[in-house]
């Protein structure tokens, strides 16, 4: 029995302390390990892609990225994958792991390092396919508290009334612009998201309102909103007779690409200054506000206009989707200029 477990120990690349090593071996008398083909950690990852795609239409955050980083992960290591290797109290990839992600995975301009809400992210993921194991039985539950889903405060742009009034009065002569224009202010006057604004159907549309399922919250039961119709709304509606434009809910990079060059024409060129941390180290960003918008934008306007004109957060909550006020809060993006002006009565 001792040799099988040192055998066991010695595939997984490491050893437990003696009085680890020494519980387990009592634990097995009379109760041999028997060498038996069992599936591999990549056999059920393998599932657990095959199960995401069925559930949802955009599997990249599992099937490229985090797929990448744990096949580096595994080459750095120098040894296979096992869920033992990560969930022993005494194993240190945890502490590999994400001293990888934060220094060692090459980022999106090519540099060495994560930042660290994309950490942050690759974590969440991993904690996915693990709880998706647990939930399968198909390796015993043990403690996630080493892979934390950290997230720094990214300051994200809304567009202000003013600016939606510029997007809209754009004259464009390019139809996907055209296209990509409608759908944007739609989604800002929706608060939906890409994947539900980007296919509204003339059917969703009842008494000067929306009535939709977001897609994203459809397995919580019954998640429908209703949205009343803007003018601002109605008026992009008349336009294509009460029938929205669509747009391939898998083209969000083309969506996004092209978005920022309509704000770029609209003049949304005011310069924002961030600060983030890449590994380890404090980076100072200055962006041009259209190199910052995206189809997420349009949530973060809806929730953040309705907020400034005095509707309840209860209320937005409602149409946004939300259902706890902590996640609504992130929506709001009040920067401080525009907080101190606002809300300077109370002073």
């Amino acid at each position: 029995a001792m040799n099988s477990l040192l055998r066991k120990y010695r595939d997984l690349g490491y050893y437990p302390l003696p009085k680890s090593l020494a519980k387990e071996f009592v634990s097995l008398e009379g109760n041999p390990i028997k060498d038996k083909k069992a599936k591999t950690w990549w056999d059920h990852y393998e599932e657990f892609i095959e199960y995401k795609s069925k559930e949802i239409k955009d599997i990249r955050d599992y099937n490229n990225s985090l797929r990448k980083h744990l096949v580096h992960i595994e080459k750095s290591i120098g040894r296979k994958l096992r869920f033992e290797i990560i969930g022993d109290p005494e194993s240190t990839f945890a502490e590999v792991w994400n001293r990888y992600l934060l220094y060692e995975a090459i980022n999106s301009e090519g540099n060495p390092g994560l930042a660290t809400n994309t950490a942050g992210k690759q974590n969440k993921n991993l904690k996915v396919f693990l709880n998706w194991c647990f939930d399968r039985n198909v390796t015993p539950r043990f403690s996630l508290k080493k892979f934390p889903a950290v997230q720094e405060d990214v300051d994200k742009v809304y567009v202000t009334d003013n600016e939606i009034e510029q997007i809209v009065q754009l004259e464009l002569d390019n139809t996907l612009e055209k296209t990509v224009r409608d759908l944007f202010v739609i989604g800002c006057e929706t608060g939906l998201r890409f994947s539900d604004f980007s296919r509204i159907d003339v059917d969703d549309i009842q008494n000067n309102q929306i009535h939709f399922s977001p897609k994203k919250t459809k397995r919580y039961g019954n998640n429908k909103v209703i949205i009343p119709i803007s003018s601002r709304l109605d008026a992009i509606l008349k336009k294509y007779n009460h029938v929205p434009p669509t747009f391939n809910q898998k083209g969000i990079t083309q969506f996004n690409t092209t978005l920022r060059t309509i704000c770029e024409k609209a003049g949304l060129t005011q310069q924002i200054v961030r600060y983030r941390y890449i590994a380890g180290k404090e980076i100072k960003e200055v962006k041009s506000k259209f190199e910052e918008v995206s189809s997420h934008s349009c949530r973060r306007t809806f929730c953040t206009l309705k907020f400034l004109k005095g509707m309840p957060a209860q209320a937005i909550m409602k149409f946004s989707g939300h259902k706890t006020e902590r996640n609504f809060l992130k929506y709001l993006k009040l920067d401080a200029e525009l907080t101190a002006s606002k809300y300077g009565e109370f002073f």
